[in-house]
């Protein structure tokens, strides 16, 4: 029997990840936005891309608080791909890559790091296995246990405590850097970084360019926080309004504590997007007052 080869051209999800990342990529350098244009077209409502990615979306997102709920939640959404026009899906899928291909490099599009790449290709592993008689079966059993492990990881129970522990870090932070923290984020998001400044767009840029690229990052972070720390720092010396000293204070020795590990941390990204969003609105307050 033969092994299933894990293809990045024929899987649906991967390729959908990809685009995101590219989505975003362009809005923060400001480029014609060909990714979103690609998703419009080959993962819009009624094709069987959609579909695909649909089951793909329900084996990464559901959770079960048991080993035996997960494995039938994944049998349930195999039978399901059994029902799609599998012609029709090679079709799209192939046209996907084509279009992929007349737009982006391809090399440098298809190595942009995926966290979930190993979920998503046993996904794709098992919805190839369930269209074919002749694969290797410990192949299939493998790529099976990774998602039971996957789906059952975090029950409901595990979930709610976790959330339970960030609300908990959250009320322990001062009110006016919890705000703050709160704002940029609702802001990055639900704005589509439009609202950001040069410092914020590069500290996003490098942060996803270089997921897994930790020493690169690293020297980009620590020179920013350096950068950041003496400007908070100037703006301390000569500031004479009480609240604006305490709040550049306090963030001050926020970004002190930070240590350079062998990973930066969202919470490190966080703070340091906050101390840029401290320092633009202290310039836009004294540019008002000048």
């Amino acid at each position: 029997m033969r092994k299933i080869k894990h293809s990045k051209f024929k899987n649906t999800g991967f390729l959908f990840e990809l685009l995101t990342r590219q989505v975003t990529l362009e809005i923060i350098n400001g480029n014609e936005e060909r990714a979103k244009g690609i998703i419009r077209e080959f993962y819009g409502k009624g094709t069987e891309l959609s579909k695909e990615l649909r089951l793909f979306n329900l084996l990464i997102n559901e959770k079960y608080n048991t080993d035996s709920k997960a494995e039938k939640f994944i049998d349930v959404v195999l039978e399901a791909h059994t029902k799609l026009d599998y012609k029709k899906l090679q079709r799209e899928k192939y046209n996907l890559v084509k279009a992929i291909k007349e737009n982006f490099e391809i090399n440098n599009f298809l190595s942009s790091p995926v966290t979930n790449y190993k979920i998503l290709a046993s996904i794709h592993k098992l919805f190839e296995g369930k269209k074919n008689d002749i694969l290797d079966i410990k192949d299939v059993f493998d790529s099976k246990l990774t998602l039971v492990e996957h789906i059952s990881s975090n029950s409901p129970a595990t979930l709610k405590e976790k959330e339970d522990k960030l609300v908990e870090e959250y009320r322990k932070k001062k009110k006016d850097l919890r705000l703050l923290t709160y704002k940029i984020l609702v802001e990055t998001f639900n704005k589509k970084y439009t609202n950001l400044n040069e410092s914020q767009k590069g500290l996003l840029r490098e942060y996803i360019n270089n997921v897994n690229n930790t020493s690169k990052f690293n020297e980009y972070f620590e020179k920013e926080l350096i950068k950041t720390i003496t400007s908070l720092h100037e703006m301390y010396k000569g500031m004479k309004d009480k609240i604006t000293k305490i709040k550049l204070r306090e963030t001050i020795n926020v970004l002190k504590k930070q240590k350079i590990g062998k990973k930066i941390t969202d919470e490190q990204v966080s703070a340091l997007m906050m101390s840029y969003e401290l320092i633009k609105e202290i310039k836009n307050v004294n540019g008002k007052n000048s």
